[in-house]
């Protein structure tokens, strides 16, 4: 594990808080390793202290920044673990009077006046920080004033918080360099990201033994989403902006040879928002990345069509994960998707006529205007597909349109309280009723519908096993490596009330 030092060649420490303390750890801090990067070819000392990885005990996390201390401290994440950076930036504060702190993403991009104001933050960047960082620091290493720095929020000497005006977006994204692969340990992360059961299921079709197959490499080809779905916070914006088709495929050569990976997995927002970048990288990377796989986390249903799939599939794409959420139109325009299910429904079938269906469906229930018939449509549907599926509850996250209207209705009225209650908690334990049902038979309703789509799943593999065996179910979850399959197999016990706070 990397355990950085203080020490007159680091002006910067950026830590990540630990994410999910119960579960192993699997996904990189990238935001921050874009930003050392960034400050690094600036000429200035950074280091990454990576406590999702390291998950040390608290009091040892004391003992480090007791005997510790660095000019500027940053520490970035979302929602979910601002309850930590409260805890740590007033540690910090103790240990270090003098020690400059910043926050980021997206515990801090929406509300910067709630966090300002209940923590010991000196700034926080908004919104994406690579063209913010650099003159951040040097202004805070100076001593400069913070007045002309935009894109910033910070508490004046007087108290007050002051927000700068908006820095536009990066327009080309391939001005920024690769990640600080080196500053983090990218192994303990490659073995915790498990292989997708479609992965597998390729590899037993094609003779490939599981074992040649790397783990899955998380990589961007681009940052932002069109669409303005009201349960969602895009801390990248609204407008796409995409790396070069030959950025990327020098960015995977650089991981398949620095770390021997040969699964991609792109965790785009929308990464077929551009049809034609994506057909002009099937196709380099069908020339020039032999023997790499690829896995599409994010993919729009409606930018879907036969020839693409096509492509995809000679280029040895092996899933296209697509957001669903809902199969009742009334719903589907609640939440503000610009899809119909009817579109839905062809896209899926194409993915599967394809061999390229998602291992699952993330599923949403408990908006306002659902109820037993939209719920009914769902299930249906999901075994008709024959795709499995798991349900969430729309989660008001701060900066989502879904958060602006309860907080405007008055239904979330202290919201650091609010914040506070997302501790360590992944989205699906969450619980934020906006229903019409009471929390009891929400949960019930949602359980009920649960099982009943895993007991279909678990008769259509059996009938499917008799004619062509595949993986046994207890090996193929485990091999599957994903937190959705166990809990669909076995449902997670504990859901966290998210109390209204009016």
């Amino acid at each position: 594990m990397i355990c950085p030092r203080s020490g007159k060649n680091c002006d910067v420490l950026l830590v990540y808080p630990p994410v999910m303390r119960h579960a192993r750890p699997t996904d990189p801090p990238f935001g921050l390793m874009y930003l050392a990067a960034v400050l690094r070819e600036a000429g200035i000392g950074v280091r990454i202290l990576d406590l999702n990885a390291l998950r040390w005990p608290d009091e040892q996390v004391r003992d480090y920044f007791r005997e510790q201390q660095f000019p500027v401290v940053g520490i970035g994440g979302m929602t979910t673990v601002y309850y930590y950076v409260k805890w740590l930036v007033e540690w910090i504060r103790q240990c270090a009077p003098t020690t400059k702190l910043i926050g980021g993403g997206s515990f801090a991009t929406p509300l910067p006046e709630i966090v300002l104001t209940h923590t010991a933050l000196d700034a926080v960047c908004l919104g994406e920080g690579e063209q913010t960082i650099v003159p951040l620091v040097t202004a805070l290493l100076s001593g400069r004033a913070l007045d002309d720095i935009a894109g910033i929020a910070f508490r004046s000497p007087s108290g007050t918080v002051v927000k700068t005006p908006s820095r536009p977006l990066l327009k080309d994204l391939d001005q920024l360099p690769w990640p600080a692969y080196d500053l983090v340990d990218m192994r303990s992360y490659l073995n915790a990201t498990g292989k997708r059961p479609s992965l597998l299921r390729m590899a037993q079709r094609e003779r490939i033994p599981p074992e040649e197959l790397s783990n899955a490499f998380i990589m961007f080809s681009a940052r932002g989403c069109p669409f303005g779905c009201t349960f969602c916070y895009r801390n990248f914006g609204r407008q796409v902006r995409r790396h070069s088709v030959a950025y990327v495929i020098d960015h995977i050569r650089f991981a398949r040879e620095q770390f021997g990976v040969n699964n991609i997995a792109f965790y785009d927002e929308t990464f077929n928002s551009n049809p034609s970048w994506v057909r002009e990288f099937s196709r380099r990377a069908r020339e020039e990345l032999p023997g790499t796989f690829f896995w599409i986390g994010g993919a729009r249903a409606d930018l879907l069509d036969d020839d693409l799939l096509c492509d995809l599939k000679q280029s040895r794409f092996y899933e296209v994960s697509v957001g669903v959420e809902s199969f009742d139109d009334r719903i589907l325009a609640e939440m503000g998707k610009r899809l119909d299910a009817a579109t839905l429904r062809g896209t899926l079938e194409r993915l599967l006529a394809h061999d390229l269906a998602p291992s699952y469906l993330g599923m949403l229930y408990g908006f306002p205007g659902d109820d037993e018939l939209s719920l009914r449509r769902s299930v249906d549907e999901i075994i008709r597909l024959g795709i499995p599926a798991y349900f969430q509850f729309p989660l008001p996250f701060p900066g989502t349109a879904l958060f602006e209207q309860l907080r405007g209705e008055g239904r979330i009225a202290d919201v650091e309280r609010f914040m506070l209650d997302m501790a360590d908690c992944m989205t699906q334990k969450l619980f934020f009723n906006i229903s019409r049902y009471p929390d009891e038979a929400l949960l019930r309703m949602v359980r009920e519908a649960e099982e009943e789509i895993a007991a279909a799943m678990a008769r259509r593999q059996a009938c499917a096993s008799r004619t062509a065996p595949a993986f046994p179910p207890r090996r193929w979850f485990m091999l599957a490596g994903s937190r959705v399959w166990a809990r669909i197999a076995r449902r997670a016990a504990a859901i966290r009330r998210l109390g209204r706070t009016a």
